[in-house]
């Protein structure tokens, strides 16, 4: 029973992406957790050729704020620290660039924990500790990874690009990614991120006003 379980967690990740893909539940309208997708495409339903980066990206499908875009026929990049997401990434976005890497305001190694739901996973060890309180939540293993400031990213792969949609997930350390922006050089119409203590005040001094709160997430549009 103790394998089996152990089987379960280590693959639950690719185990959801075959239930969807056999029961064709990633052939939705929206794809999104809580219809973040949704309310994004309708703000820019008249925008065809549109740019995101999604930061934390999870899934190219499954719980993603930007497939739907994806599929209108907009294009980005896609930063998660788990290789397993970047695999099925350049599966399913392969005109997306996908980078695989961790995202702090200050480059460096940090440890990462992998959970059996990996929609979970964090950098954050307070994250990781409320996590395992929630009893079908299991650590399955720690590593090391590499992390580096948004900026930097966006300067090697998106320097000439017009960011439309800014999408963050990262359990946890969402204002340490928020920070980690060049804010004079990049400035994304609209911003979707995880609820977190300051990331209000944080987006109103960047001269955003919040346009909706789905579930966990808020939207904010740039004033």
């Amino acid at each position: 029973m103790a394998l089996w379980t152990s089987f379960l967690d280590r693959n639950l990740y690719f185990l959801v992406y075959l239930k969807g893909l056999l029961k064709g539940g990633f052939g939705k309208k929206y794809y999104s957790q809580w219809g973040e997708d949704i309310v994004v495409s309708s703000i820019f339903s008249a925008k065809k050729n549109g740019f995101y980066v999604d930061v934390g990206a999870y899934h190219p499908m499954h719980y993603s704020n930007t497939y739907l875009l994806y599929k209108r026929g907009w294009r980005g990049i896609n930063i998660d620290p788990n290789p397993n997401a970047l695999m099925l990434f350049k599966w399913h976005r392969q005109r997306d660039v996908n980078v695989l890497s961790g995202v702090s305001e200050k480059s460096g190694i940090k440890r990462y924990y992998i959970f059996n739901h990996q929609s979970c996973n964090t950098f954050s060890t307070e994250q990781k500790e409320l996590m395992l309180k929630k009893s079908f939540i299991r650590l399955v293993k720690e590593t090391s990874v590499e992390c580096q400031p948004l900026h930097k990213i966006l300067d090697k792969y998106a320097s000439e690009k017009t960011i439309d949609f800014l999408n963050v997930d990262v359990e946890g350390l969402n204002l340490e990614v928020l920070r980690s922006i060049d804010w004079r050089k990049n400035m994304p119409r609209v911003v979707c991120v995880e609820d977190e203590n300051g990331i209000s005040s944080f987006m109103y001094s960047k001269s955003y006003k919040l346009h909706s709160k789905l579930g966990q997430s808020s939207i904010y549009i740039s004033s």
